[in-house]
């Protein structure tokens, strides 16, 4: 009897190995095939079909050391292009470099073609200029359709480079094309604030390079800055609550947009009157809009509340152009015309984390959010941007905040599980068994959703539950926003999308602390929204009409969809001993129109 209950025991110790992690979803091994004109033939069709997870796992089966030399290129030219759609500049660049130069040639394709993924390439990396200079390459071999997107890519592209690298590149020998192009995105990024000094700026370039291509066909509706300028607001209603609930919240909207104004009028820049309404004073807001339009403003900004951006949505007619300060019901495709939505909705970065995650070429996720309205519309938005991209979300859990995380953490690798069954198994042989309890194994990576203490707690939680290199992405609430080693040390190696005003260096933002200390605090980011409002009311009808044009903000790269709602792109970083640095650049893709 000892002897078959030692055998007994030994079986159970193998079978409470085997069972104390959640196993991975069964699925045969990926075989490889002969690829042949069919089987890339087939690739080609579901690329060109959109279904791009399908074409992705397709190419995975394909033995590339059995296929002829011709399939090889075929091959590494869909791999590129799909790649391109996928967001991932690295294995574009990979699969372009895969044959010899000319290669391509040899498929029936635009010999242009692979210059121009590796343009859009290097532009996902995040390598703006050199993109931009493949560009410049091309110019002159293209038809006059191909001429005009690749003119315009070439200044999206520049406009997202380092001021410090642009200027770096014009003290350098370089073409006379080449400087000019340096020298027109320097003159516009550096006065964005000034509308009149960027036309005159503008007029000067105009004069010194005369016989450039841009000079010939201004990029990004820079031939009409001058009218822009004439049509300007030349009185603002401002437009939020200073006093009551969101009082805090009203002030550095307005310090923040009062900065960009004397900025602006310190450097000698024209500016507007504005009148400044708190509209925490008032029990109905439509009353108080139709007084400021009756004090004689010719454009407001405000109001901050979402359900005054509602009431707004509801009118067929503004009377003057109005942008808003938060969004109201997003899913409204019918907009008032001169309604225009911005603000700093974490959604929005949700969905930017699902590109992100994409481009690292994740397939499986869990999530993790506080429980409340605020942490459900982050996972909607997150669950289904990211499986309308293909992935898979395998589990999702909400904390309360209140010490709850390892239980939640541990019920959402499925440590609870695990341990569940060791327990059962102890209890059926009645011994003292060892066991080691392991997490599921079928996740890619976790979306976190979490204030900086909070997630200062999640970080070491996941490494005490056995997920210590399951990669983390979280929103900008990660992070307070000011550098602390010693508080952000167990953060190192999490990823999160930022504002610029966050993640790049600013003399307004330095100044605007040196005036209100609070903007160091957890108001920092509307100071920056503050900012951008100021600096894109004279630009709306610019950017809704003129479907190449965008704006470099503090609060990300300004865009906007065809129902006049401020589309943000954001930069993301990681932390690297315990301070978040910059890593890649706008997550995006280059070849949209809008340029997001």
């Amino acid at each position: 009897m000892l002897k078959y209950r030692h055998v007994a025991i030994v079986i159970l110790i193998a079978l409470l190995g085997a069972c104390s992690s959640t196993p991975k979803q069964t699925t045969t091994p990926a075989t490889t095939e002969p690829a042949g004109m069919g089987a890339l033939s087939t690739i080609e069709q579901l690329i060109a079909n959109q279904r791009y997870i399908e074409a992705e796992d397709a190419l995975k089966k394909i033995d590339i050391y059995s296929i002829t030399e011709l399939d090889k290129v075929h091959f590494y030219w869909l791999s590129a292009n799909l790649a391109i759609l996928l967001g991932r500049g690295d294995d574009a660049i990979f699969a372009l470099n895969a044959v010899d130069p000319g290669a391509f040639n040899q498929l029936s394709i635009d010999p242009n073609r692979p210059s121009y993924l590796r343009a859009s390439a290097l532009h996902l990396k995040g390598e703006f200029i050199a993109s931009a200079r493949e560009r410049m390459f091309l110019a002159g071999v293209l038809t006059s359709d191909q001429y005009d997107t690749n003119h315009q890519a070439i200044w999206n592209s520049l406009l997202q480079a380092e001021d410090s690298a642009l200027e770096a590149l014009i003290q350098k020998n370089s073409t006379k094309i080449f400087k000019g192009w340096l020298q027109l995105a320097l003159i516009m990024k550096r006065n964005q604030l000034d509308l009149d000094k960027q036309l005159s700026s503008l007029r000067l370039w105009q004069v010194q390079f005369k016989d450039h291509p841009a000079a010939k066909k201004l990029p990004g509706g820079l031939d009409k800055l001058e009218e822009f300028v004439d049509e300007k607001a030349k009185f603002i209603a401002l437009m939020i609550p200073l006093s009551g609930k969101l009082a805090a919240t009203g002030k550095a909207v307005r310090d923040g947009l009062m900065a960009a104004y004397y900025s602006a009028k310190q450097a000698g820049a024209q500016v507007p009157e504005i009148r400044i309404y708190d509209t925490a004073k008032s029990r109905d807001f439509w009353s108080l809009y139709k007084q400021a339009i009756l004090d004689g403003n010719e454009l407001v900004i405000g109001p901050l509340k979402k359900s005054s951006v509602q009431r707004l949505q509801k009118e067929t007619h503004l009377p003057v152009p109005t942008l808003a300060l938060n969004y109201g019901n997003r899913d409204a495709t019918e907009n008032p015309e001169r309604l225009y939505q911005y603000g700093l909705a974490v959604e929005d970065e949700a969905q930017l984390a699902t590109s992100y995650a994409r481009q690292q070429g994740y397939q499986s996720a869990i999530a993790l959010m506080p429980k409340g309205p605020w942490g459900e519309r982050v996972f909607e938005r997150f669950s289904q941007s990211w499986q309308e991209q293909g992935g898979k979300l395998i589990e999702a859990q909400f904390f309360s905040g209140a010490a709850d995380y390892n239980r939640v953490i541990s019920r959402l690798f499925a440590i609870d599980e695990s341990e569940a069954r060791a327990r059962n198994l102890r209890k059926q042989l009645d011994l003292k068994l060892e066991s080691q309890p392991r997490r599921r194994q079928d996740v890619d990576f976790i979306f976190v959703a979490a204030l900086p203490k909070q997630a200062r707690q999640i970080k070491p939680t996941l490494a005490f539950n056995f997920a210590k290199d399951i990669p983390m992405i979280a929103t900008s609430q990660i992070y307070s926003g000011m550098p602390s080693r010693s508080k952000d040390r167990d953060l190192n190696d999490v990823v999160f999308c930022d504002i610029p005003w966050i993640l790049e260096s600013s003399p307004l933002r330095k100044q605007v602390q040196t005036l209100w200390p609070r903007a160091k605090g957890s108001l920092d980011r509307l100071y920056a929204l503050g900012v951008d409002a100021y600096q894109l009311y004279p630009r709306l009808g610019q950017i809704k009409v003129l479907k190449y044009s965008s704006i470099q903000g503090q609060t990300g790269r300004l865009s906007m969809d065809e129902h006049g709602q401020i589309i943000r792109s954001l930069p993301f970083a990681t932390f690297v001993n315990g301070i978040a640095k910059k890593t890649q650049g706008y997550v995006q893709n280059v070849e949209n129109a809008q340029g997001i």
